[in-house]
């Protein structure tokens, strides 16, 4: 449970951080920032990309782990009873 809750983080991250990119480096934004006045665009930060993926990788951490730990403190036969 846990590996697949931060596979899935880690996949759903980058799509974000790829949507996010493309969207920064799309014509219609680039067009925006320059009708308001600012003529070259700020680059999209490495670090903004990292700390996107550290982020999901932590929430899917967490989001795996907290039902893990709770799994392994029930007996057996009560889990397959319920």
């Amino acid at each position: 449970m846990l590996m697949e809750s931060v596979v899935a983080t880690v996949l759903a991250g980058a799509v974000g951080v790829t949507a996010a990119v493309a969207l920064v480096k799309a014509p219609f934004v680039s067009d925006l920032f320059r009708d308001a006045g600012l003529v070259e665009l700020p680059p999209f930060p490495v670090e903004a990309v990292l700390v996107g993926l550290g982020a999901a990788t932590a929430v899917g951490v967490l989001a795996g782990a907290l039902p893990a730990l709770i799994a392994t403190r029930i007996k057996v036969i009560d889990a397959i009873r319920s």
